[in-house]
Formats: C-alpha cells, sequence, structure tokens
C-alpha cells in the first residue's frame, strides 16, 4: 500500500482531474493511518492471546483498526480505481498464508481470516463498478450473487465487507467524506454481526475517524511502512503472539 504518486504527475485521464486535489492530501496523509491500523490490531490480539485480564482495554484500542484498515483501501480505491488488482494480487496469497496461524491463534478454522475480508471488499467494489458502468455487468451482478454466501464465513461478515466498496464511492466523491464515515461505518461492522447491545467498548471504534482526520491536520512525518511489511505483520505478529503465550 504505497504512498500514491499524484495522478496529475502521470498524466491523469481527463476525466479524473477534478479529484486530483482532496485526493492527493489524503493520500500522502495515510501513513498515520497504517501505523495506527497495525498497532491497534496487535494490542487487541496481545489481550486476546497472551493475557485476558487486559482484554477489555486491549479490545477497545482495536476497535480502531479494522475501521482504519477499510478507509487506507477505500480511499485509494475511491481515487485511484486502478489500484484494485494490485490489492487483489497482494491479499490473497498473504489472506492463504495467514489463515493457518490464524487457526492456530484459536479461532475457528472455517471462518476466514480478516484479509480475506477485505478481499472479498476489494472484489465486491471491482464488480460493483462493473455492473454500474455496463463493463460485463451482467457477468458482474451474477458474480456478486455468488460472493455473497461467502461473506458470512470471513471476519466481520457481510458489513465488513460491504464498507470496503462503500468508502470507496464516498471517497471517489470526496475522500474528505471517507475519513469522517469511517468511524460510524466501523461501528456499524463491530455491532452487526451478533446484534449486541451498544458498550462503550463498541464506540471506541469511532476514534478512527479522528486518527485519520488528525493525519490530514497534524501532518506527521512518520516513517514509511514497506508494503509487504504492511501485510505480513498479520500473520507474523499472531505467531509472535502464540508463540510467547505458549513458551512463556
Amino acid at each position: 500500500m504505497n504512498r500514491a504518486v499524484p495522478r496529475a504527475a502521470r498524466g491523469a485521464p481527463t476525466g479524473v482531474r477534478g479529484r486530483v486535489g482532496p485526493a492527493r492530501v489524503v493520500q500522502a496523509d495515510l501513513e498515520i493511518a497504517k501505523w495506527a491500523a497495525v498497532l491497534t490490531m496487535a494490542v487487541n490480539h496481545y489481550g486476546k492471546i497472551v493475557d485476558p485480564d487486559v482484554f477489555l482495554t486491549t479490545h477497545a484500542i482495536g476497535r480502531l483498526s479494522f475501521p482504519l484498515f477499510v478507509t487506507i483501501i477505500g480511499v485509494r480505491l475511491g481515487t485511484r480505481p486502478e489500484l484494485a488488482r494490485r490489492y487483489l494480487r497482494r491479499l490473497l496469497p498473504w489472506a492463504l498464508v495467514s489463515q493457518p496461524i490464524f487457526v492456530l491463534a484459536g479461532r475457528p478454522f472455517y471462518q476466514g481470516n480478516i484479509l480475506f475480508t477485505l478481499l472479498l471488499g476489494v472484489s465486491a467494489a471491482v464488480l460493483a463498478e462493473w455492473v454500474v458502468h455496463s463493463r460485463n455487468a451482467g457477468s458482474a451482478a451474477a458474480a456478486l450473487v455468488l460472493l455473497a454466501p461467502l461473506t458470512l464465513l470471513v471476519e466481520y461478515g457481510p458489513i465488513g465487507v460491504v464498507i470496503v466498496p462503500m468508502t470507496a464511492v464516498l471517497a471517489s466523491r470526496d475522500p474528505r467524506l471517507a475519513l469522517w464515515a469511517s468511524g460510524p461505518l466501523g461501528l456499524v461492522a463491530n455491532l452487526v454481526p451478533a446484534i449486541p447491545p451498544l458498550e462503550w467498548v463498541d464506540l471506541c471504534a469511532l476514534g478512527s475517524s479522528l486518527v485519520l482526520i488528525a493525519g490530514v491536520i497534524l501532518r506527521p512525518r512518520l516513517p514509511r511502512l514497506p508494503t509487504h511489511a504492511f501485510y505480513a505483520f498479520y500473520p507474523g505478529h499472531l505467531l509472535a503472539l502464540h508463540l510467547y503465550d505458549l513458551y512463556r
């Protein structure tokens, strides 16, 4: 998920030049979201795998990670749709590599890990765009129907998958809309699978919007996460936490 090169500098097509301004600002400021996403995810899994006594606190912090991941991908898809194939090529192998470790860390074998959720979300975004723009619309619509049952088998379920294309649509109009929507969409994704009563832990998902907006306003200079390190962190930290819990 490398920082985007402004489309104007690459000779962007005339039809998308109007989106270069806001998209450039958001793309340049996604690095803080990347760091926050991986760190909050690691904190969340520490409580789940290693120390259940602090789970409530770590789980609250971890509520930020999924909406941050979704927004990073959704904003980039909305402002640079051609990145979809790149995401699919990277998410699929890393999702497959992560699944045995995901199961080893205590999750059911029939549930797909979070990378599968994002993979289905990107796929849904691509197919939906084909339907709207009448590019093999019939085949794309049929593929969406076939995709739907798979969303029941991944983390965050159908809502977790659907908010990826929703975020992309918002970002295609104005990336700032996607930033503000990140928290509310993340809150819905946390609540819908089991329809639990609303708790303060769930409300922490709203903080993802604040992180994203802070990135735009403060523009902190953070080291860039290498692309493959960004993906590899997921299975890597799960395995490390499991081994630490096993042999400590």
